[in-house]
């Protein structure tokens, strides 16, 4: 029917119809996702297509008027039948049903395939593997240390108040202040609860991020493209893909490997239209949520123009609806929990303004701006001063590789996949594009994303499937075993360079200070630890510290550290500038402080000494105890009521 309709002779006013309502429905998503719509001038004349409404009702009253007069092929199976014959190639793999006829990978095949992303792993982030007790920095990884330690602690003792963490007390439902990173939590806790540390922990799941994310690409790639050399060099790339590196820091924006297996029960689902394979994409979407909750948002709008153009191309839209509606609610049931406590946090916290999503908006040259500690392209294309987050030049082979999988003629399944690109890129510009105001007005969740910068991993994760496509057509061509073996090698060997980068790893304490001993065996009290933050530029310093030692000890803080904070921590923030007084007493005793720990190495020397001595002249503060850790003391006090 496709083939028959597309080849039909249309009376050029039914195509001339066809494309003005085309025109009405694209101008009128444009006006609905921007709130403003273009406005054209014609000599003397201005159009303003700014009412979606308007422009649905001209295009609904278009496509009415054409279907009376001519009726047979519809407007849609028109389009679906153009859209299926842009999609025709003659590239092996390049439709989007998945084969039924292709041998599967063997055990040996996924066992060399893990091997070689481990070493790879283990060379590329050298040294992490033989410093497992080291992190990039002590702000982000401390936090994230805490978050699964206090997943592991909370699990057995209360799992009705796991969001209740130990942070910025009297408030509730903390944990949610940021990525709870959940599944990734569940996933440790045996490992913790074994007795190794949490800081090991980290590193290691930090390892196997890269190596998931490889072999879960690789076999991804492989189903669709049916070609291993492709498949090998498609997972490298996406396993050493440049934002891992720039995201090192930020544990939950490494667990991207769910992307690819949701991708595969996608196809599946279009495939054989199979109740359980629309489970599986709902319930692998789900898991990259739980695992990573930016990444996790994002990855479900890009699957959406992604979708729409598979579903359609394929002629799979209406098999393939009521196996994702399931897919669909399998992933909201297994999201409820979280969900709600988000919720109430982001009550508490609010949402980001503006002001902070535009500085964390990329601009089109941040694609072109590499880490000056990438050795293949610190200074290619000369950089400005580093900006936070927006470092995001993919490299050039897969840029290359993308586009060789671009020329024509061009699979429905690359087309698709180049929609997602565009996408992303847009939506990776923030408020300096078109997607991401429109998805910050129009979906509560994004409200609480203050980083559009990080859609540009989807952009990523596009081009390394573009690539893996570029790789078989290469492939394709070449006659010679022994040549597709030496591209493969080369190609690998490639991403290899491109990603090879330094790393500086900071040293995490085994053990608390030794004034942290106090607490062992008391009843849980509520600590205030001094001195806090100096401004909100440098919440990591000490929030995260103490946080970390918190782990030791589960006590009840007022300090905090999270991607959002509430009203009462910088009031009690404020009020501990002047610390010792009637003032900063009195907002430890409204708050419900049991005692207070004063750090003279993160007072100074000079400073610590007036605090303490102006508290030892006050009654109700009592000095418990006091300790000296690396050459420097530390006391707590007691806040007497």
């Amino acid at each position: 029917m496709a083939d028959s309709s597309r080849s039909q002779r249309f009376p050029w006013w039914v195509t001339g119809l066809d494309a003005l309502a085309c025109v009405l429905l694209v101008l009128a998503a444009w006006a609905f996702i921007t709130d403003t719509g273009p406005v054209f001038r014609i000599g003397g004349f201005k159009f303003q297509a700014t009412s979606e409404l308007r422009l649905t009702l001209w295009a609904a009253f278009v496509i009415l008027v054409r279907h009376v007069a001519f009726r047979r092929p519809r407007l849609d199976t028109r389009l679906a039948a153009i859209l299926r014959g842009a999609g025709r190639s003659r590239t092996r793999g390049a439709d989007v049903l998945l084969p039924k006829d292709r041998q599967p990978q063997s055990a040996l095949e996924i066992v060399g395939v893990t091997t070689l992303t481990i070493v790879l792993t283990l060379i590329l982030t050298y040294p992490q593997a033989r410093r497992l007790d080291s992190v990039t920095d002590l702000g982000d990884p401390l936090f994230s240390i805490w978050r699964l330690a206090w997943i592991a602690h909370q699990l057995p003792r209360d799992p009705l108040h796991l969001f209740d963490a130990n942070i910025f007390w009297p408030m509730r439902f903390t944990l949610a202040y940021s990525d709870s990173t959940l599944l990734l939590g569940f996933a440790a806790a045996p490992f913790i609860w074994l007795g190794i540390a949490p800081t090991t922990i980290h590193s290691l799941f930090l390892l196997a991020s890269f190596v998931l994310a490889g072999v879960c690409m690789y076999l991804f790639a492989r189903a669709i493209t049916g070609q291993p050399a492709a498949a090998i060099v498609a997972g490298v790339a996406f396993a050493f893909y440049p934002y891992r590196f720039e995201q090192y820091a930020h544990f939950e924006q490494m667990f991207s490997f769910w992307m690819p297996l949701a991708l595969w029960a996608l196809h599946r689902t279009l495939t054989r239209g199979r109740v359980v394979d629309g489970l599986l994409t709902g319930a692998a979407v789900a898991a990259q949520y739980l695992s990573g909750m930016y990444l996790g948002a994002f990855f479900v709008v890009w699957l959406v123009p992604v979708y729409a153009v598979l579903a359609v191309g394929s002629g799979r839209l209406r098999a393939s609806v009521k196996p994702l509606v399931a897919g669909a609610g399998l992933a909201v049931v297994l999201l409820a929990p979280v969900a709600v406590p988000h919720f109430l946090a982001r009550q508490a916290v609010g949402e980001r303004p503006p002001s902070e999503v535009e500085f964390y908006s990329a601009r089109p040259g941040h694609y072109l701006v590499s880490r000056t500690d990438r050795y293949a392209y610190a200074d290619l294309f000369g950089r400005g001063p580093h900006e936070a987050e927006r470092d995001l030049f993919p490299g050039l082979l897969v840029v290359v590789l993308a586009a060789v999988a671009l020329a024509p003629p061009v699979s429905v399944t690359r087309l698709a996949y180049a929609a997602g690109m565009v996408f992303a890129f847009d939506a990776s510009l923030g408020t300096h594009g078109t997607l991401f105001p429109f998805l910050y007005r129009t979906f509560v969740p994004f409200r609480a994303f203050r980083v559009p910068a990080r859609f540009s991993l989807l952009v990523g994760l596009s081009l390394v499937l573009l690539a893996g496509y570029g790789v078989a057509r290469l492939n394709a061509r070449i006659a010679r075993a022994s040549l597709r073996y030496g591209l493969t090698a080369f190609l690998v060997a490639g991403f290899v360079f491109e990603a090879w980068s330094a790393r500086v790893l900071e040293p995490v304490w085994p053990h608390p200070p030794a004034i942290y001993q106090w607490f062992e065996g008391r009843p849980k009290g509520v600590v205030a630890e001094l001195p806090p933050a100096a401004n909100e530029e440098r919440l990591y310093d000490p929030e995260a510290s103490y946080m970390y030692f918190s782990t030791f000890h589960w006590q009840p803080l007022l300090n905090g550290y999270s991607g959002a904070f509430p009203k009462s921590y910088f009031s009690f923030r404020d009020a501990m500038t002047t610390f010792p007084d009637d003032k900063s007493v009195g907002a430890l005793r409204k708050l419900g402080a049991d005692c207070v720990v004063l750090h003279e190495d993160l007072y100074g020397r000079a400073r610590y000494r007036k605090v303490v001595d102006q508290a030892d002249q006050r009654a109700d503060l009592q000095e418990v105890v006091r300790a000296v850790s690396g050459g420097h003391e530390a006391r707590i006090y007691r806040v007497v009521r």
